[in-house]
């Protein structure tokens, strides 16, 4: 069964790591859910707010009623932001052994690795440009990708 926005299975868990359900556990339905709702929360806060106040929605009246339709994102840009969060955040720590500091097990490594990759791609996505369907015609314009930059003056 795959999520229920981004369409993410068990099977793009293995495309990141192949041997990820030879572990005693063959499923990560759950885990992978509850990762996809984190993303989404996520870009709501890193992106959404940021993308209605400055760019779409200038009228101060409109700003405070229009909510992100999360179906308007496209799949395949968030897919692998809900791969490496699920990895870090749910499955990799039920995995380990939970060993001391200095003394950490193949897992707990593992979940530093994609704690990392998670931060590096969503940030990337962000500045490339989210792609939102604003107008629901199921194709990306141009106008419908907003890249968000950091350190840039806006007025």
């Amino acid at each position: 069964m795959a999520t229920s926005q981004f369409s993410v299975a068990n099977s793009d868990l293995q495309a990141i790591q192949p041997d990820i359900l030879g572990f005693g556990i063959t499923d990560f339905d759950t885990q992978l859910q509850f990762a996809e709702d984190d993303v989404l929360r996520k870009i709501r806060a890193d992106w959404w707010e940021r993308y209605r106040h400055q760019v779409r929605y200038k009228d101060i009246t409109k700003v405070t009623t229009v909510e992100m339709t999360d179906s308007k994102l496209t799949d395949a840009q968030w897919k692998k932001s809900v791969v490496y969060m699920a990895m870090w955040k749910y499955i990799l720590p039920q995995l380990t052994k939970w060993k001391e500091q200095g003394d950490m097990d193949s897992f707990q490594i593992q979940i530093e690795f994609y704690r990392d990759r998670f931060e590096e791609e969503f940030n990337q996505v962000l500045k490339d440009g989210v792609e939102y369907d604003e107008d629901g015609g199921g194709t990306i314009a141009d106008s419908e990708k907003e890249a968000m930059h950091t350190n840039r003056l806006v007025r």
